[in-house]
């Protein structure tokens, strides 16, 4: 575990504070337990945030899981697969023919989502056959033999990338080779439990041929470990759903046997426990936003029992309660007017203060003597000051007679490191596409802009890194008036155009340009010399598009880019 090492100031405070405790105590002899707890929430911040102040470090966001992602984190690709496509065969009564007759509501599936029975085709329902899909869209996954294990009786079928080996397959392992095209392995089950005992097909895995007797020891693909290995924290955020998360009980939480984590609900946290473990980096786990306290509690007593105690867990309510984009800012929104009033414009970002305060509670509570392990995270909307004292302080909460919310257990403020030039702004499109034209496309301006902006008619506060000294100084004396570790959960570059397909390919070859590595290096020098702590990039590895190039790698098999090769080297020089 961690040793314990005061500051000057500390001793000091700790002297003082323990001779009003003990006055208190005297004169006051039928409530001490209430200031023992104090104590040790005093002790527990004081060695978590000595531990945080050191070093700068560099994490990454994980993509979340689904079958077009390039992550491929896993070695059985199942776990990637898309939800069950309801499809018939034309011909069949009442076919229309369709890719997907949309009756997933009709689908009769066991607890871990494998299909129990199909349709007759003189049934009600349209569809007879049930599909899914893997590496969709992807080119550079690997090409060969694979093996399908399965049990049950049935009958699967595969189409587009895959084609199955007759000969060496046999029941419960298929043998399929694989030629990637960018149109996926179409595995389409065609009869299942045909003697009606229950012996239905389940279990599917789907595995490269030379990972059939280590997948379930090894779990994660070499390749994938190979590239987050260096970071010294992953968030979870996107593998856990947490936007629009419907999780809320317990029982119905993410579990290990699931046939996807890719269905909506997200990764079990015993896998991602796995996976921290496995790469010696520290967790960072995203509560949903309507998750219990039992909840909350399961899921920290598994954490304590499973993760290496050499490690912290970071631990946030949700995700940016703040974004309208997101369900998770409603329900805020709705839960604390239901409680304060319709009148409290800001009651979401005050519920979102006191959760976080009763999630951490309940975190350091589970923890016991090793509550300072945990690492409590209070996030804030980055560019729009001032609204973070809603949810650090919760006067709202306060004249309920609770302690201000930053002050139950709260180590971290986390803001945003994001950073775009102004690039994205509507108003300067036609402007940007008149730098497309010029003998470099436009290159040498769009990274000056980012660099100091003052080429585009629109520009908005603290979108260049000339903008990057104020907003860090200013959260910076946020988190220093009440005693908390600055943090960045998200940051990076922010150039996506889904609208415009010039601007869209544009972004995408900036992303790629040489250049990159020199603004990812300036931007987390910046936060460096500031005295920042930890910095979450977004993220580790995806393809880009018109939705934005947030992958510092765009495939699990590609060896380096421009910001990746900034980040690793970064965590090089200051490790």
């Amino acid at each position: 575990m961690y040793s314990i090492v005061f500051t000057k100031n500390q001793i000091i405070t700790l002297f003082i504070f323990s001779f009003c405790l003990t006055l208190f105590i005297a004169l006051n002899p039928t409530h001490p337990e209430q200031f023992s707890q104090k104590i040790n929430i005093f002790f527990s911040k004081s060695t978590v945030q000595n531990s945080l102040d050191k070093t700068s470090n560099l994490g990454t966001n994980l993509n979340g899981i689904a079958d077009w992602s390039t992550e491929l984190p896993f070695l059985d690709a199942f776990k990637s697969s898309r939800p069950w496509i309801t499809q018939c065969v034309s011909g069949e009564t009442g076919c229309s023919g369709s890719w997907d007759t949309e009756e997933y509501d009709k689908l009769d599936l066991d607890e871990q989502g494998w299909v129990k029975s199909l349709p007759a085709p003189e049934a009600p329902p349209e569809y007879t056959r049930v599909a899914t899909l893997l590496f969709t869209g992807m080119k550079n996954y690997p090409a060969g033999k694979y093996v399908v294990l399965y049990d049950g009786k049935g009958t699967i079928e595969y189409k587009f990338d895959a084609t199955k080996d007759e000969v060496a397959s046999r029941p419960g392992r298929d043998v399929i080779n694989v030629t990637p095209s960018g149109a996926s392995i179409y595995l389409i089950i065609t009869a299942t439990d045909p003697n009606n005992t229950g012996n239905y097909i389940r279990n599917i895995r789907v595995v490269q041929a030379k990972y059939e007797y280590t997948y379930e020891s090894e779990l994660f693909n070499p390749e994938f470990i190979n590239k987050i290995k260096k970071f010294k924290a992953i968030r979870f955020m996107d593998w856990m759903e947490t936007n629009h998360s419907k999780q809320r009980e317990w029982a119905n939480r993410p579990k290990v046997d699931d046939a996807s984590y890719a269905y909506g609900k997200g990764v079990p946290v015993e896998i991602m426990v796995k996976l921290a473990n496995r790469i010696g980096a520290d967790p960072w786990f995203n509560m949903p936003h309507q998750a219990t306290d039992d909840y909350i509690t399961n899921f920290a007593q598994i954490v304590k029992d499973t993760l290496d105690p050499n490690l912290r867990v970071y631990v946030e309510l949700s995700n940016e309660v703040w974004n309208w984009q997101f369900q998770q800012a409603n329900y805020a929104l709705a839960q604390g007017q239901a409680r304060w009033g319709k009148d409290k414009g800001d009651a979401y970002m005050q519920w979102y203060g006191m959760r976080t305060a009763q999630m951490s509670d309940i975190w350091k509570n589970v923890f016991g003597s090793d509550s300072n392990q945990v690492v409590s995270v209070m996030a804030t909307h980055t560019v729009w000051l001032g609204l973070e004292n809603a949810a650090l302080d919760c006067p709202l909460w306060v004249a309920e007679g609770n302690a201000p919310c930053y002050q139950h257990s709260i180590d971290a403020f986390a803001i945003a490191g994001y950073f775009n030039g102004s690039l994205n702004a509507e108003e300067n499109e036609s402007t940007i596409e008149s730098w497309l034209n010029e003998p470099d496309g436009g290159v040498s301006k769009a990274f000056k802009q980012i660099k100091s902006g003052g080429l585009l008619p629109t520009e908005e506060d603290y979108e260049s890194l000339s903008d990057i000294d104020q907003i860090f100084n200013y959260h910076h004396k946020v988190a220093d008036k009440r005693k908390l570790q600055l943090v960045v959960y998200e940051g990076g570059q922010h150039l996506v155009k889904s609208d415009n397909q010039k601007l869209t390919e544009f972004f995408i070859e900036l992303n790629r340009h040489p250049e990159m590595y020199k603004i990812y290096t300036q931007l987390l020098n910046e936060w460096k010399n500031h005295g920042g702590g930890l910095f979450m990039h977004f993220s580790d590895i995806k393809k880009p598009s018109k939705w934005g190039s947030w992958g510092a790698l765009e495939h699990v098999y590609q060896k380096s880019s421009p910001k990746y090769d900034a980040l690793i080297d970064f965590i090089d020089q200051n490790s």
